[in-house]
This record gives C-alpha cells, sequence and structure tokens, in this order.
C-alpha cells in the first residue's frame, strides 16, 4: 500500500503538460491520493470526473465532495458547484488523470525500463514470456498484465481481465515495483488502454506488436481506429525521455501480420521485425511432436537459439519470436 504521499495541486500541474481551461490559476490544495470513482474517495483525495460510455463522472461530483474530496478535475463547466470546492477544467480528463497520477507518484515509469506488448490475439501470452525470460535470466522483473501485476513475490488482481488497468492503478503499480527494487516492467497495453489513455505516461522503452486483426471494431468503429489505437504504444515509445538507465527504444513488429506495412512507414525510430519464415529475427527447423513445438531462432547475426516449448501452434511460434527479440535483441539478454 502506498502511504503518506501529499501533494501540492499546482506543483503537479507544473510538472505535466496540460493545459488547465478553467479557472486561470490551479488552487493551492493538497492531495493525499486519486480516485475515480465517487464511492471510493477518500478525505483528500482528488477525483477526477471521467465520462463513459454509460456513466458520467461529472454525476457523482456531490457525492465524491460529501466522501472528502479535496478538489475535483473534469471537462465540463463547473456549474453550480460549491464554490469552495476547488475544481479544475481540462481538455481531456483522461488525459490528465494519466500524467498527473505519473507525478503525484514521482514518475516512477522513469527508473524502470518499460516494454509495452500490444495486439489483438498472443499479448498476455508474450509479456509473460518475455516476463519469465528476463526472470530467468536474473532480471528483477515485474509484470501488469489484463490478468494480474506481479511485483516480486506479490501477486495483485487487477479486476475484470479484459483490458489494462486504469491509468492511476498502472502509476501505482509501477510506483510499487520501484519501491520494491525492481528494474523491468513488461505491460499488456490493449486498444482501450491505448485509447483511453490508460497507459499514457508510462514512458515505454520497448514495444511490441503480435497481430492486429479486425476485432473490437464495435468500439473503435473501424479497422483503420483500431489499428491506430494500436499504433498509439509506438507513438508513446517515441517520445520516451532519456533515462538514467538508457533508452532502447525499439518498436518490434511482426513480418507476417498486415498490420506491418503500416506500422513500418508510421515508426521512425530503430524497429526489428520477427516472422515464421523471413524477418530480422525468425524461426527455422520447425518441428511439432506431443511434447510441443521446436525450432531454431535466428538472430540478425546469423547466431540460432534452440527453442523447445510446450506451446502449441505457429501463432505462439510468433509469441516467442517477439519474446526473444525485446529480450535478447532490445536488452541484450545473453542468449
Amino acid at each position: 500500500m502506498v502511504q503518506n504521499i501529499q501533494k501540492q495541486l499546482p506543483d503537479l500541474f507544473n510538472l505535466v503538460p496540460l493545459k488547465v481551461m478553467e479557472p486561470a490559476a490551479v488552487p493551492d490544495v493538497g492531495i493525499t491520493g486519486l480516485a475515480i470513482d465517487s464511492r471510493q474517495v477518500k478525505p483528500g483525495d482528488l477525483f477526477f470526473a471521467l465520462v463513459g460510455g454509460n456513466v458520467d463522472g461529472h454525476d457523482y461530483i456531490p457525492a465524491a465532495i460529501a466522501n472528502g474530496a479535496a478538489a475535483v478535475i473534469g471537462s465540463q463547466p463547473p456549474h453550480e458547484l460549491d464554490s469552495t470546492i476547488a475544481y479544475i477544467q481540462v481538455a481531456d480528463t483522461r488525459q490528465a488523470l494519466a500524467h498527473l497520477a505519473a507525478a503525484f507518484y514521482d514518475f516512477p515509469a522513469r527508473d524502470l525500463t518499460v516494454i509495452g506488448v500490444t495486439g489483438t490475439d498472443g499479448k498476455t501470452t508474450t509479456c509473460n514470456l518475455i516476463h519469465k525470460i528476463l526472470q530467468t535470466a536474473g532480471f528483477k522483473a515485474g509484470i501488469i498484465s489484463t490478468v494480474n501485476a506481479v511485483i516480486g513475490d506479490e501477486l495483485i488482481d487487477t479486476g475484470f481481465h479484459v483490458t489494462t488497468p486504469e491509468a492511476h492503478e498502472i502509476q501505482h503499480y509501477l510506483y510499487m515495483m520501484k519501491a520494491a527494487g525492481l528494474t523491468h516492467v513488461v505491460l499488456e497495453a490493449t486498444s482501450h488502454g491505448l485509447a483511453q489513455e490508460r497507459v499514457t505516461a508510462c514512458e515505454f522503452d520497448i514495444g511490441v506488436v503480435t497481430n492486429i486483426t479486425h476485432e473490437h471494431l464495435d468500439y473503435h468503429g473501424s479497422y483503420q481506429n483500431y489499428r491506430a489505437a494500436k499504433a498509439r504504444l509506438f507513438q508513446h515509445l517515441m517520445l520516451t525521455p532519456d533515462k538514467p538507465t538508457g533508452n532502447p527504444r525499439l518498436a518490434i513488429l511482426n513480418l507476417d501480420d498486415s498490420s506491418y506495412d503500416f506500422l513500418d512507414q508510421f515508426i521512425p525510430g530503430r524497429k526489428i521485425a520477427y516472422g515464421l519464415a523471413q524477418g530480422d529475427i525468425c524461426a527455422e527447423d520447425i518441428s511439432y511432436d506431443s511434447g510441443g513445438v521446436h525450432f531454431i531462432a535466428r538472430l540478425p547475426n546469423g547466431e540460432g537459439i534452440p527453442i523447445s516449448s510446450h506451446l502449441v501452434g505457429a501463432y505462439n511460434i510468433s509469441n516467442i519470436l517477439a519474446a526473444i527479440s525485446a529480450t535478447v535483441i532490445g536488452l541484450g539478454v545473453n542468449s
């Protein structure tokens, strides 16, 4: 648990790229926590009035104030609010939540190497493969997935198991990882998590895409919008500032996927491609038996790594190649 954090609201705003629409000056209010659910607000919390598909957080501002909120962030004008309550209007409340949460927890990602994984299928598998490789290699690594967060020996359920946790929860987990002495974290970034700013300010060092198929169009509206949401991972990657631990800043793309040409043109920086038959890293001498799959992972330098895995199917060979790309090539893990 995080204890005894107190920040002044103007100090937080001075640290992040947010435009305040109203009032002209951010009220000088002390903040001791962050909340997006009025029922969970504690005295001293900063409440974010998020607007969702079915619920408008602005309707719950009175309840948040009644529970002790010290200030409120919203995107609507402060109509009929108690003038004694500090209300700050911003253009995008979700973006504000991400940036202010990072500032509240002292930007923990800046002291971690953050590997982001996105895609339609294989995200969780690839995240766990990367995490296991790092741990086996002796790295102090954590993971935040749609299933759970692993921080040392602590296992934390992350909720509904369908999407990335909310921005302030992710920053909390990163803060806990930093406090626990971890150096690396693998973060599963869903399209909803990317579109809703949940992984904004996570300051990625490596970005991995598994594949992008025609799913979740009910939310994104079109394949192009869905693909653009996934591409935001690489926008974040390009914006990551320099870190004391260095900046791998590597994009890892799937040469076999239909998203490759779009992402290859979209990403200007350092990138590599993996594929079953060709790519910077590829699979050779593939065979299957009752024990799983066996193949040689051929690296860009010509080295071949023998792989045997209980995972089955060609798609898992792709996931393994993605994980090797992130760890062996991206982070220099000894093969």
